[in-house]
């Protein structure tokens, strides 16, 4: 990961060009920032008044990778899972049991994914009611006669300079179909998210290096530790999140706003939910309870993951005079299909209470 600090480096260095270069606080603009927090290089608002090459790359990039496209990203590929692994393939009892094996190994591995995407939805949240540090930003469209605060109150660490590394990371190590490809796309990442909320002046170039170097560290602890801790680390940052959100005094909102960060955790908690339901699905039978104990990557290095499959024979040959399935229904039988959208359905009536604690100020404090 030497590259991705090398990168870093790099990406400070084109801030601090490109702010030399526009002025934020030129008082002859009617539109610019000012800080607020102190105005030391790491804390002060980057935020490019006007617009530039920067800004318009940052805007490119927040539309793709941000901690609420991968967690939906990774959900809808879940759903649609069977039908890419399935759809084409022979009917032949041998060949599916193939497809299968592929098919649970790559579900358990994006379940993994998509908890590690959840520190950025509940973790981080919690995280912003310890440090409770603001966003850099106070920003004026009038030429000073009126500020207002840009971006939410708190934003250290960055969730999504936090999300990007856990992507990054997570394309680096795993380094699905073409590895280079994957790896080089990964350590540009990284960088591109965090210079993406600096110079959009969402966060400071402190919280965006916390953030990604939380990301990469919970990457590499989440994976290579045993499968039942992740039942035991979302269990305890959904408890930490629920009474350090509430345990802040000055987090009081007004109705339908966007900035509620309990509506943010509880919509993080119900993807964490559906990780639950899903990875607890397969782990918690007599086949394989006992891989629980060991991490992902152990799991992957070894081939376990879908391997109780060519283990146990499948019957899928229902008609006696051919060889060929009745593909709908065996797909879904096989794939588990019902259980995801009972999963699913929870997810969503869990992500519809958020709406309603954003919209309607449930359970949070109202002006």
């Amino acid at each position: 990961m030497k590259v991705v600090l090398l990168a870093s480096l790099a990406l400070i260095f084109c801030i601090h060009a490109v702010g030399a270069t526009s002025s934020s606080s030129d008082l002859g603009v009617k539109s610019y920032c000012i800080n607020e927090l102190d105005s030391s290089f790491i804390n002060k608002c980057h935020r490019q008044v006007p617009s530039n090459f920067l800004t318009m790359l940052a805007n490119f990039a927040v539309q793709w990778i941000n901690p609420r496209t991968l967690a939906i990203s990774a959900v809808f590929f879940l759903i649609i899972l069977p039908v890419l692994q399935f759809a084409s393939i022979r009917r032949e009892s041998g060949v599916v049991q193939h497809v299968l094996s592929k098919f649970l190994h790559n579900k358990i591995v994006i379940l993994n994914f998509l908890h590690r995407v959840c520190y950025t939805l509940v973790l981080d949240v919690a995280l912003y009611a310890v440090f409770r540090q603001m966003r850099p930003c106070s920003c004026t469209t009038d030429g000073g006669k009126s500020f207002l605060h840009f971006g939410s109150r708190y934003g250290m660490p960055s969730g999504d300079a936090m999300s990007g590394a856990i992507f990054g990371v997570f394309l680096f190590d795993i380094a699905p179909y073409h590895g280079w490809i994957a790896r080089a796309f990964g350590i540009i990442v990284i960088p591109l998210i965090c210079l993406e909320r600096v110079v959009l002046g969402y966060h400071t170039i402190a919280q965006v290096t916390v953030g990604s170097s939380l990301g990469i560290l919970l990457h590499y602890y989440s994976s290579r530790a045993p499968q039942f801790m992740i039942f035991f680390d979302g269990i305890i940052q959904i408890i930490a999140g629920a009474i350090l959100l509430q345990l802040d005094p000055s987090l009081i909102y007004e109705k339908d706003s966007m900035n509620n960060l309990f509506s943010w955790y509880v919509w993080g908690v119900s993807f964490q939910i559906y990780v639950f339901m899903e990875i607890g699905r397969y782990y918690f039978n007599k086949k394989n309870i006992h891989k629980i104990r060991f991490s992902l990557q152990h799991l992957i290095a070894t081939k376990q993951i879908g391997e109780e499959v060519a283990e146990h024979s499948i019957d899928v040959d229902h008609e006696k005079d051919t060889k060929y399935l009745n593909a709908q229904m065996d797909v879904t039988r096989l794939t588990d299909f019902g259980f995801t959208c009972i999963s699913f359905t929870l997810m969503l009536l869990v992500n519809f209470f958020s709406t309603g604690i954003g919209q309607e100020g449930w359970l949070t404090k109202i002006h």
